[in-house]
């Protein structure tokens, strides 16, 4: 009898592991896949997808710091346009002059000139240019002291 107990014991132990064998394998495949298909493919879609916009939104924002830090007022027979130029702080504006005349970029007041010496640019032959770079914020008047009419504002923030 002995013998018998221990070949039914073993038996016994045998298909316990059996079972536990087809368990833990059957559970180990029903959640490999439902993890995650492909996951190498997965992976790399987002890595790619997280290091194209950072390098498109950089460019971006490289193009419009860009634009900032240059702007341009065009002198014609009407005036300056535009009337009111907003920049950031260390944006060189250029006044371009295609009046068809000598113009000039003089700080107010005029006749004295005297509210922002900087922006005292004086005369500009037609199809020159002078520029000045805003190293302060501020909000800046300026007007053609050859034509006082002709008025303009530059805002730096």
């Amino acid at each position: 009898m002995g013998n018998r107990n221990l070949l039914l014991g073993v038996a016994v132990a045998v298909i316990v592991v059996a079972i536990g064998a087809f368990y833990l394998l059957s559970q180990n495949k029903a959640v490999a896949p439902s993890a995650s298909p492909s996951p190498s493919a997965t992976s790399e879609e987002m890595m790619e997808e997280e290091s194209a916009s950072p390098s498109a939104s950089d460019a971006m924002m490289k193009e419009d710091s860009m634009m900032e830090e240059e702007s341009q007022v065009t002198l014609s027979q009407s005036g300056f346009s535009p009337k009111t130029l907003t920049v950031k702080k260390g944006t060189t504006v250029t006044w371009v002059n295609g009046s068809g005349e000598t113009g000039n970029v003089s700080s107010n007041n005029h006749p004295t000139h005297t509210l922002y010496s900087p922006l005292n640019l004086g005369n500009f032959s037609d199809g020159d240019s002078v520029t000045l770079t805003f190293d302060k914020t501020g909000t800046y008047g300026y007007h053609d002291h050859l034509n006082p009419q002709f008025t303009g504002t530059v805002v730096v923030q």
